[in-house]
C-alpha cells in the first residue's frame, strides 16, 4: 500500500481528509431558494457575483440600509499587487488575487459598467532598509519568470524618477506598478450585485439546517427568512455570531483604521499622479478629494473619528512626500473609520465551515504524528461556507475567494494550488491546536 505524502512536504488535499472538499450544492426542490449570502460588503457581493456567473441564484442579506457599510465603504480601495520575494502562500494567494480582482474590473468596465476606478500605475516607496531588499528580492524574482508566465509588470525607478511618476518629490526609489490603480469599493459592490436580490436591513441571528440538505436563518426577532439550499457567512467579525462558526471568534481580530482626505485645492500646485504606496497610501484625486492613511489599532473597537489619528496619518505621510503633509493639519481633514477583520496568520478563511466538535472527535490523535493514519472525510456543518478574514486586502482577496467558493458549492474545479487552499482553509486552526496538543475531545 503507497502510504500519503507527509503534510510537512507537500500534496494533495485528498491525502489531508481535514481538508476534503464539501459535498456540492444540490438544488432543493421543495423550494425556489439556491443560496443566501450574509454580508453586503465586498465578500458578499463578490460572492453573488461569482455565484451568477456559473448560473446559481443567491439572496444577499445586509444588516445595513444600504450595501458596503464596514471597511468596504472606503471611497478608495488600492488595486496594488501583493508580490513576496519567496513566494510564499500568502504571496502566491494574494498575487492571483489581484491577477483576479484587475481583470474583473477591467472587464465590468469595457462592459460599460460604472463602476469607478483608475488603472494610473501605483509607486511603492521602500518605508526601511529592510523594505528596500525585499524589493530588490522581489525584482530578482520577477526577472527569472518567462516573459508569458503571467507575472506582475514592474519597473524599479530612481529617486528622480519615481519624483516624476508620482509629481510630488519624495525621498527615495522604488517599484511602479504600471497597470494596477485604484477602484471605489461601493461602486463594485453595486455592479457585482445588479442582478441581485437584496434583503437590507435584515439582520440575521441564526441558521439551521433542513433536512436532506440546505438550512434556514432566522432574524433577530427570531422569525425565519428563508430556507436555502446553501448559505455563505462572508461577514466580518459578525461571522462568528452563530453556532456553527462561533469557534473562530478566537482566530479573528478586528483592527480599527481611519482614514484622512482633503481637499484638491490644499495642494494648489502640487498634484499627484498615480497611487503612492509606503508605510501608508496617497491616492489621486477622487470626487475632488484626495485619501490618505490609514492607521492600525487593535485595542480600539469604536468608528469615531478622532483628531490623533488625523495627526497620525499626517506624520505617516511626511516620511513619503514632506513637502504635502506640511500644508495639512487635523482642522482640514475628513475623515472615516472601520474595523477591519484579520486572522493571526493574516490570511482569510474561505471554505465551508468545519464542525468544531466533530473535528475534535475524528482527529483526535494528530499530536501522536500519525500522519498516515486512515480517518474519516472532514466532518463539516452541511451547506454552510465561510469567507472573512481578509484585513486591509480585501479588494485583491475576496474576488478570488469567492470564485473559490462558488466553484466548492457548484463542484467545479479552480486553479487555485492545494497547498494554498490548505493556508486558506477555515479548519486550519483546529488541526494546528490539535497537533501541538492544545486541543482534546
Amino acid at each position: 500500500m503507497t502510504k500519503p505524502v507527509d503534510p510537512q512536504s507537500g500534496s494533495k488535499p485528498a491525502d489531508k481528509p481535514w481538508f476534503d472538499p464539501a459535498t456540492p450544492f444540490i438544488r432543493n426542490t421543495s423550494h425556489n431558494n439556491d443560496v443566501a449570502i450574509i454580508g453586503g460588503g465586498i465578500a458578499g457581493a463578490s460572492c453573488y457575483y461569482a455565484l451568477n456567473q456559473l448560473g446559481i441564484g443567491a439572496t444577499l442579506f445586509e444588516q445595513h440600509d444600504h450595501l458596503a457599510q464596514g471597511a468596504s465603504g472606503n471611497p478608495i480601495g488600492m488595486l496594488e499587487p501583493y508580490v513576496t520575494a519567496d513566494n510564499s502562500l500568502a504571496g502566491q494567494f494574494y498575487e492571483a488575487g489581484y491577477q483576479h480582482s484587475s481583470n474583473l474590473v477591467r472587464q465590468l468596465l469595457a462592459e460599460g459598467r460604472n463602476v469607478e476606478a483608475a488603472f494610473c500605475g501605483v509607486l511603492s516607496l521602500p518605508a526601511t532598509p529592510r523594505d528596500a531588499s525585499r524589493q530588490q528580492a522581489i525584482l530578482d524574482r520577477l526577472s527569472k519568470l518567462p516573459a508569458d508566465d503571467g507575472a506582475t509588470s514592474v519597473q524599479p525607478l530612481d529617486q528622480a524618477a519615481a519624483s516624476d511618476i508620482l509629481g510630488l518629490t519624495v525621498p527615495t526609489g522604488g517599484l511602479f506598478y504600471k497597470d494596477a490603480g485604484w477602484v471605489n469599493p461601493p461602486s463594485l459592490c453595486r455592479v457585482l450585485t445588479a442582478q441581485a436580490t437584496i434583503k437590507q436591513g435584515i439582520q440575521i441571528a441564526r441558521l439551521t439546517s433542513l433536512q436532506g440538505s440546505g438550512a434556514r436563518l432566522y432574524d433577530r426577532q427570531g422569525l425565519s427568512v428563508g430556507d436555502f439550499g446553501a448559505v455563505i457567512i462572508a461577514g466580518a467579525m459578525e461571522t462568528a455570531n452563530f453556532a456553527q462558526t462561533t469557534w473562530m471568534r478566537d482566530y479573528m481580530v478586528a483592527l480599527r483604521g481611519q482614514i484622512s482626505f482633503f481637499s484638491n485645492t490644499l495642494l494648489e500646485d502640487l498634484k499627484v499622479n498615480c497611487v503612492l504606496s509606503h508605510k501608508g497610501y496617497l491616492t489621486p484625486e477622487r470626487a475632488g478629494m484626495h485619501v490618505f492613511g490609514a492607521t492600525f489599532d487593535r485595542h480600539a473597537n469604536n468608528i469615531d473619528i478622532t483628531e490623533n489619528d488625523h495627526e497620525a496619518n499626517i506624520a505617516q505621510l511626511a516620511l513619503a512626500v514632506p513637502d504635502l503633509a506640511a500644508r495639512l493639519t487635523p482642522g482640514t481633514l475628513g475623515g472615516r473609520a472601520g474595523l477591519r477583520t484579520t486572522t493571526p496568520d493574516h490570511l482569510p478563511m474561505i471554505g465551508p465551515a468545519p464542525d468544531y466538535a466533530a473535528y475534535l472527535d475524528a482527529y483526535p490523535d494528530l499530536d501522536k504524528g500519525r500522519y498516515y493514519a486512515r480517518y474519516c472525510s472532514a466532518p463539516y456543518h452541511k451547506d454552510v461556507y465561510v469567507c472573512t478574514g481578509f484585513g486591509a486586502r480585501g479588494m485583491i482577496g475576496a474576488p478570488l475567494a469567492a470564485n473559490m467558493i462558488a466553484c466548492q458549492i457548484a463542484g467545479h474545479k479552480h486553479d487555485v494550488p492545494p497547498l494554498v487552499q490548505e493556508a486558506l482553509h477555515p479548519a486550519r486552526y483546529i488541526i494546528r491546536a490539535i497537533k501541538r496538543g492544545l486541543l482534546a475531545p
